[in-house]
């Protein structure tokens, strides 16, 4: 007897194997059955075969190694743009920064970085209009002439964000409020290295500061100081310069990053030559810029063994030049009368460079040091070990986040606002010193 139409049908299905993937995808009443057949089996192989392939191919971030091997798989520009942060061979953790700096700066148009904190973040006061001249709005323009012309400097020179902080810095202000509902009013403080009200406060923080915490470093390295007259110490405190060669034009970011690492150099070199382990004597130091000239350098102060610095011979001179390579030699080291007042040569110059510098000046000197770290502690002075118990800088920091007159937390600052609204409240940073002086005043 013949076979029927749909047994031939079923033959043919068989036979052919582009058929295969039909007869897999053909809906069974008895579904169970059809794994027991080996054709279905291998039809449904295929078909899974295909349907991963496909899947493979056609979504580039699922391809793996072939993607990357094969650059005309990725996405346009995605490969160079991942090359610039690959780390290249013998290259410095300083240098690879400075040089993923100089690549994001060219992405971001230098408005600095795109996370604030939000108690510095301010809304828009400068900017300029599409005919290049100023836009100032209402609140800005009530600022100090010298405040407003050195945010318009800092604008062209790229660091709209240091511009607008430094115009709201004494126009603008928050309220604070604690769980007992006592209001005061925090003025904005802009944080600039280089503005006539920061700058000085900052100055004297850093030198409180590190007076307090690098005061056990010296009283074991140099206990006995000043020495008797007469005698040659062991031990000196000493002010220390170091100058790099003078070329004529407004130095870089990039040249202060490099006169910071030429003095790192310049102490392994000294650690090397005179024996000196780097427990024994301690560095720190600041970087500068001359109030008028172009003449990058460092104050700092050294405590440690004698070093020498004959005039006949500039043993630290000849040192200095070879750790720079590029004619710069000249290195002053003096005694100092105390830890102090060296520490205090070194931190000076800013406040200092304030108040005779014109707002042209101090947005120049904002724009050399922009992302550069001007303080520097070395050897024995970079992270000293400290008694967890005299900890006054914390306590001080700890009682500006509490009320003054029921020691509540105080609650962060939503807004800014023109301190003009804010008249009828009291400073938080004044209210304690009145409660001083009350005190003082009634014995």
């Amino acid at each position: 007897m013949e076979p029927s139409g749909a047994a031939k049908s079923g033959q043919l299905l068989l036979e052919t194997p582009n058929n295969c993937k039909k007869m897999a995808t053909t809906p069974n009443p008895n579904g169970l059955n059809d794994w027991k057949n080996p054709a279905f089996i291998e039809g449904w192989k295929a078909e899974r075969r295909d349907r991963l392939k496909d899947a493979w191919w056609n979504n580039p971030l699922f391809s793996g190694i072939p993607l990357s091997a094969n650059r005309n798989t990725s996405r346009p520009g995605a490969w160079d743009v991942a090359r610039e942060f690959l780390p290249i061979e013998n290259e410095s953790l300083t240098l690879r920064a400075s040089r993923l700096e100089e690549c994001t700066s060219a992405q971001s148009h230098g408005l600095g970085r795109s996370k604030t904190r939000s108690g510095y973040s301010v809304p828009s006061l400068i900017g300029k209009d599409s005919a290049g001249d100023w836009a100032i709005s209402p609140v800005a323009a009530k600022a100090q002439a010298d405040k407003l012309e050195k945010a318009k400097c800092l604008f062209d020179h790229n660091l709209t964000k240091k511009a607008e902080r430094e115009l709201a810095c004494g126009l603008l202000g928050g309220v604070v409020i604690c769980r007992n509902g006592h209001q005061f009013k925090v003025g904005y403080e802009c944080g600039n290295r280089y503005c006539i009200r920061c700058g000085p406060k900052a100055s004297t923080r850093l030198f409180a500061k590190h007076l307090e915490r690098l005061a056990p470093v010296i009283a074991r390295i140099a206990p006995c100081w000043p020495p008797p007259r007469g005698e040659k110490p062991q031990v000196v405190i000493a002010k220390i310069d170091f100058t790099l060669k003078n070329t004529g034009t407004l130095p870089t970011p990039k040249l202060m990053r490099r006169l910071n690492e030429c003095i790192k150099k310049f102490c392994r070199a000294i650690e090397r030559r005179y024996g000196i382990a780097r427990s024994e004597y301690g560095l720190a130091y600041c970087d500068e810029l001359g109030g008028g000239n172009t003449n990058a350098h460092a104050h700092g102060v050294y405590v440690g063994p004698w070093l020498p610095q004959s005039k006949k011979f500039k043993e630290l001179s000849k040192l200095w030049a070879e750790m720079t390579q590029d004619g710069s030699f000249i290195i002053s080291i003096k005694y100092a009368k105390s830890f102090a007042a060296a520490l205090y040569h070194a931190v000076k110059y800013p406040a200092k460079l304030i108040s005779s510098s014109s707002p042209e000046r101090l947005a120049d000197l904002e724009a050399v040091f922009h992302r550069v770290r001007r303080f520097h502690t070395l050897a024995a002075f970079y992270n000293p070990k400290l008694d967890p118990t005299e900890t006054k800088t914390a306590v001080q920091e700890d009682s500006l986040r509490r009320c003054p007159l029921c020691s509540e937390l105080l609650s962060e600052i939503t807004k800014w606002v023109p301190l003009v609204q804010l008249e009828k409240l009291s400073d938080l940073r004044e209210v304690p010193r009145g409660q001083s002086r009350a005190r003082i005043l009634s014995g």
